[in-house]
């Protein structure tokens, strides 16, 4: 072995450049962008009502992880980060910008969270597209279900 530790084998080359050799970069095959189409197609709530949960919101042990758990099917980080998202918003209007800073997020992964979570009712742009606010839209969609099946029952 010489000074820098390697063997006889080992010698550098003295026509390499020191660079690695990569492979070439491959051209996007569009799956990139079908894969992304199809998640912002399914960014929306598949609110699951359980009868168990009346016992827990007269108890006022319904928590919102309780609410995001049934309302979306992400993983659990994402239902974390959901969770997160709501709580900022609760406090007042927060930029996109300023809630991927304060939360720490990938752009991509907080843009299509709050792209889920404003398909479902729960958060909104405000009026400049400036920020965004928690929204009451859910709750008014589910009390337009609810009477349409009150109605329904007594047809």
């Amino acid at each position: 072995m010489d000074e820098n530790g390697l063997g006889a084998t080992d010698k550098p080359d003295p026509e390499d450049s020191g660079q690695m050799d990569l492979p070439p970069k491959q051209k996007r095959t569009g799956k990139t962008r079908e894969h992304y189409n199809k998640q912002k197609s399914q960014a929306f709530s598949y609110f699951r009502i359980d009868a168990g949960d009346a016992s827990k919101m007269k108890g006022s042990q319904f928590t919102i992880y309780n609410f995001i758990n049934n309302s979306f099917s992400f993983s659990q980080t994402k239902k974390e980060l959901a969770i997160q998202v709501l709580e900022e918003l609760k406090k007042g209007p927060v930029p996109f910008i300023q809630l991927q800073k304060k939360l720490g997020a990938k752009k991509s992964t907080l843009y299509m969270l709050i792209l889920a979570l404003q398909k479902s009712g729960l958060v909104a742009p405000t009026e400049k597209n400036a920020s965004l606010t928690l929204s009451n839209s859910f709750s008014e969609m589910l009390s337009l279900y609810s009477d349409w099946w009150a109605r329904w029952l007594r047809e």
